[in-house]
């Protein structure tokens, strides 16, 4: 392994740790289940922010498995690179679930579907949880790739857009989902819990990596697009 490939790596492992132990210990002190949803969402906004600002020139900063998928899909990095990224996140997320499970929050703040709203709100369904870490994580994408990829974008933008979107899409979505967007971020936390609901795999590992691809093709689409020309 060459010296730039473990730094990239330990970037993304020590990244990776750092939203998982920050974002679901802020739900672990937040008492759990009963967490203020604005302090859940600061909280992982900030740290995401402060982690992409600081891994950006190292590894590229994607702190997640669904955005290095969407990398790979779209050739903007070799599968062999973009397989120890995953390993390298999953890795540094399950250290980070794993001293919170030390410190009596085993499995606190891993996401899981909620109710709709309303007095009779319904539990979100299988495909309705897929659909919204989608476009939770479809908006992700698209703010990456805006704001971290595109050579046109202003320097030092990213970790701010990056860590602002993560915030609004926890308002929203952090009832309904958790708001994941990122398997590694799930799986954290979920291998310390009861890991009850088997179907949860399938709604934080498809739904961010369909949205991840969707985000990522689509803004090629758009900027192979051509340009008028006056």
């Amino acid at each position: 392994m060459s010296a730039n490939l473990q730094a990239q790596l330990t970037a993304e492992a020590i990244a990776t740790f750092a939203l998982t132990f920050v974002g679901a210990g802020a739900i672990y002190v937040g008492g759990g289940a009963d967490a203020n949803l604005l302090h859940v969402a600061v909280a992982h906004g900030i740290i995401l922010s402060v982690m992409v600002s600081a891994t950006m020139n190292i590894s590229g900063a994607h702190i997640n498995p669904a955005i290095t998928l969407g990398m790979m899909a779209t050739k903007r990095m070799d599968p062999k690179t973009g397989g120890a990224y995953i390993v390298a996140q999953l890795c540094g997320a399950c250290v980070a679930g794993a001293m919170l499970y030390s410190l009596g929050g085993g499995g606190v703040g891993t996401p899981a579907p909620g109710y709709l709203p309303g007095e009779d709100g319904a539990l979100v369904s299988t495909q309705q949880a897929i659909l919204v870490e989608a476009v939770l994580t479809f908006l992700l994408m698209i703010t990456i790739m805006g704001t971290a990829v595109d050579s046109r974008a202003p320097a030092g933008i990213a970790g701010f857009g990056i860590g602002l979107v993560v915030m609004a899409d926890i308002m929203m979505g952090g009832p309904l989902t958790g708001a994941a967007m990122n398997p590694a971020r799930w799986f954290g936390t979920w291998i310390f819990s009861d890991m009850e609901n088997n179907i949860d795999l399938i709604i934080y590992t498809i739904g961010p990596i369909l949205g991840s691809l969707l985000g990522v093709l689509l803004w090629d689409k758009m900027m192979d697009a051509p340009s008028d020309e006056s």
